[in-house]
């Protein structure tokens, strides 16, 4: 249901827009939309197997590995060899890219006749300054006593080498959602050339490999068991949810970066199964786990197990739960081996773990650890260099323009704008006095309006729409930009837009960061849905009888500056947008999801050619590109320097 405005409820179009608790009731119903049909898009074998195809290249786009990077040689460096009872423990580092050190430890049994069974254990993200597997001994010991070798990598940010894998749930780094980027899809790849090594070694038997992790470990093992195929029984540990149970309970409030691919595709952990299946995939859980409960895991588990169904291996699939908060506990690391004992041999082996001698720590490391001197590296980097940005080009004629303008249409449409609602389904949620006006432009969603028609300027109008920023006030916004001296005063209507978010009260940080990060998991961001609450207020406007149908202005500062271009890129009944302060780069603001994968504001603004763009400033800086397409219109004089609104609004035509 809805969240109407209440009757006692005054309408504050100031206000209107900011209501946490409408915001997460529709992120909450989406959530459990994309969920519902992640699901209905594979709900029968016919559907899968049509289907997988593209949910497997939805999914390694979503962790920004398609393309994948090239596979370069990996120098794998063995440091020392550790000499323990029944097993040997290679310490190595190895470049999964060029300047990216992996680090690691190999488990190798000393009995048995190679070639060996293999797993990839991901240790999750235990701090130490040695990295992860110097805490996680105990992960490795079951497998390699059962004679499997062991490879474990330790992932980002809790390696040796420094890297961030917490950047928006930590520092605010929501250029990561516009780069497209994800910690996990670096996980991910390092673990593919962990197979890469694994199956370039004599003694591990290719086709026997197991990928088996907890909590961030848990994550990679869902991911990387559906990305490479190579990989035969994924066991993921207490890393398995759904979207829909993620935001309802907002377990992005405890969850790293890593835990999340960027889910442009509306995909969900049932689609993973699909991807997965019929390879054996076994998941665990403990049942007092707050960053992965119950409802979440249950429902993953029960699609699971359809699946398998279909494929006539129920064996295959299953959930071992055990009683406890978030861990990896005893009975379900003996289990474990115990799974792939049986679906990689057809062996039922009881296994149990006994008693070890933990090998001291700095022993472990490949780096000498965190606080040792590194060679040259990319780890603190990388979420600037795995995904390539999109680059301006050079045009010098209209035809090869027209053709990129058109590219970075259709790209916008598959990769940022692809959830926005297609048709405009807004309705008037509310009016009250001096034209203040409550739109709900999505269900529950209300955006404020205030606007001036003034009698005395005739039947019909012009409008000019003022785009609010984040604690203006109707005097600070509209009334202050359009205020005329020395010029006339503008015949025409005049408005300013709430966007959801915007007002002279704003949400505060966890707010944002929940609905940012929340946005994200439904194919979303906030950026786009604040252009969608403009664009329907640019309809309703455009709908009103005293509209003359001419000319319609969009007016934003810094990053609103941003939004306004994009609505106007949108929507063509937008004749003119004028800019103040805009921000030179995605990277500093409007995080549109996948925008960077595309293009930068210096090309969108260029696409606005040949409507009149005019800039605020004292001087128009970094838009040289911008300027150089307006120049192949022939339209240099309809992007425009000015000072105020006021003035690109008196100037005469070009």
């Amino acid at each position: 249901a809805t969240v109407p405005l209440a009757a006692q409820e005054k309408l504050d179009p100031e206000t209107v827009a900011v209501s946490p608790e409408r915001m997460n009731a529709f992120l909450v119903r989406e959530a459990e939309r994309v969920s519902r049909e992640a699901w209905e898009r594979i709900d029968s074998k016919e559907k899968l197997e049509r289907e997988r195809p593209a949910l497997q290249r939805e999914f390694m786009f979503s962790l920004g590995l398609d393309p994948l990077p090239e596979r370069g040689p990996l120098d794998a460096t063995v440091v020392r060899t550790i000499d323990r009872p029944g097993y040997t423990v290679e310490v190595l580092h190895f470049q999964s890219l060029p300047g990216f050190y992996c680090t690691a430890n190999l488990y190798r049994p000393k009995k048995g006749r190679p070639p060996f069974p293999a797993v990839l254990e991901c240790p999750g993200h235990s701090a130490d300054e040695y990295g992860a597997k110097a805490l996680r001994q105990d992960y490795d010991i079951p497998w390699v006593r059962a004679g499997y070798v062991v490879l474990m990598i330790d992932p980002i940010q809790v390696a040796e080498v420094f890297g961030v894998h917490r950047g928006t749930h930590a520092w605010d780094l929501y250029d990561w959602f516009a780069r497209g980027y994800t910690p996990i899809g670096i996980e991910v790849w390092n673990a593919m050339r962990g197979v890469d090594y694994l199956l370039g070694r004599a003694d591990v038997d290719g086709k026997r490999l197991t990928i088996n992790g907890v909590s961030g470990g848990g994550h990679l093992s869902w991911m990387a068991g559906a990305a490479d195929d190579r990989i035969a029984v994924v066991q993921p540990v207490a890393g398995t949810s759904t979207i829909s149970t993620h935001v309802a309970l907002d377990l992005q409030r405890m969850a790293c970066d890593c835990a999340y691919f960027i889910n442009t595709f509306r995909l969900d952990w049932t689609s993973l199964a699909g991807i997965i299946a019929p390879r054996p995939l076994k998941m665990y859980n403990s049942t007092d786990d707050h960053y992965y409960p119950p409802p979440g895991y249950e429902e993953v588990d029960r699609k699971a197990e359809t699946i398998y169904a279909w494929y006539g291996h129920p064996e295959r699939t299953g959930m071992f739960v055990v009683p406890g908060p978030h861990d990896y506990y005893r009975p379900e690391r003996e289990e474990a081996v115990a799974f792939s004992e049986r679906m990689l041999f057809g062996r039922k082996r009881k296994i149990q773990e006994t008693a070890f001698d933990t090998i001291p720590r700095e022993q472990l490391a490949a780096l000498g650890g965190q606080h040792a001197a590194k060679p040259a590296n990319i780890n603190d980097r990388i979420q600037d260099l795995l995904i390539p940005a999109a680059q301006l080009g050079s045009y010098t004629d209209r035809a090869a323009w027209e053709g990129r303008r058109a590219e970075v249409l259709q790209k916008l449409g598959e990769w940022t704008f692809r959830n926005m609602p297609k048709n405009f389904q807004y309705k008037v949620a509310a009016t009250g006095g001096n034209g203040a006006v409550a739109l709900e432009t999505e269900p529950g969603i209300l955006a404020g309006l205030i606007s001036y028609v003034p009698q005395s300027d005739g039947p019909k109008q012009n409008a000019v729409l003022y785009v609010a920023a984040p604690g203006e006030t109707e005097d600070m916004g509209i009334w202050n930009f359009m205020k005329a001296y020395p010029f006339k005063g503008y015949a025409g209507s005049r408005h300013m837009v709430f966007p959801r978010g915007i007002g002279t009260q704003v949400w505060n940080g966890n707010d944002r960061r929940k609905f940012e990060r929340d946005a994200m998991l439904i194919g979303r961001s906030v950026a786009e849905m604040r252009i969608y609450d403009i664009l329907c207020a640019v309809d309703y406007l455009c709908g009103q009888s005293w509209y003359s149908g001419k000319e319609f202005t969009l007016v934003g500062k810094g990053e609103q500056a941003v939004l306004a271009a994009y609505a106007a890129l949108l929507d063509p009944r937008i004749t003119r947008v004028i800019v103040k302060d805009p921000p030179l780069s995605h990277r500093e603001g409007a995080y549109l999801l996948n925008v960077l994968r595309t293009t930068d504001i210096p090309e969108a603004f260029a696409m606005l050619a040949p409507r009149e763009l005019d800039f605020i400033t004292d001087e128009i800086r970094g838009f040289d590109f911008t300027r150089g397409i307006y120049g192949l219109y022939g339209a240099d004089k309809q992007m425009r320097r000015v000072v105020t609104v006021a003035q690109a609004l008196n100037l005469p035509p070009e």
